[in-house]
């Protein structure tokens, strides 16, 4: 309030960008206008990890990569670099530290991107799944 008398504070107010997303109203946050926004620019990679009984890959690792370049500058393909990496992140564990599934798909993941940036000079959304 600014008058009669000294200016004072009576109320707050929201602030900020709200969006209409399809039937719903919310922050960018909240309806996952960010994540969408990077997935257009970036695209999205989902790597399967399948470990045996003694945290040894069962085999080589599942991949689906959409909205990423098929090829680097060299024609390697963009998913055998990828599926590289994520064996070789698998391998640098220690078989005792790979029994912590969550340090391996984080390791995976971070490997995954890194892979694709280095090649590519984008970082996609890499989604990890490790089973046992």
């Amino acid at each position: 309030r600014l008058a009669p008398g000294p200016a004072t504070i009576i109320d707050q107010v929201p602030f900020g960008r709200v969006y209409k997303d399809g039937n719903l109203i919310g922050t960018d946050q909240a309806m996952g206008i960010r994540d969408r926004r990077k997935l257009s620019f970036a695209g999205h990679v989902a790597v399967n990890v399948v470990l045996d009984e003694k945290y040894e890959l069962a085999g080589d690792p599942d991949l689906v990569a959409i909205g990423v370049a098929e090829a680097d500058a060299r024609g390697e393909t963009l998913e055998d670099l990828m599926i590289d990496a994520a064996v070789g992140a698998v391998d640098s564990i220690p078989r005792q530290r790979r029994k912590d599934l969550d340090l391996v798909q984080e390791a995976v993941r971070r490997a995954v991107r890194g892979a694709a940036n280095e090649a590519w000079g984008k970082k996609p959304l890499v989604t990890v799944f490790v089973t046992r």
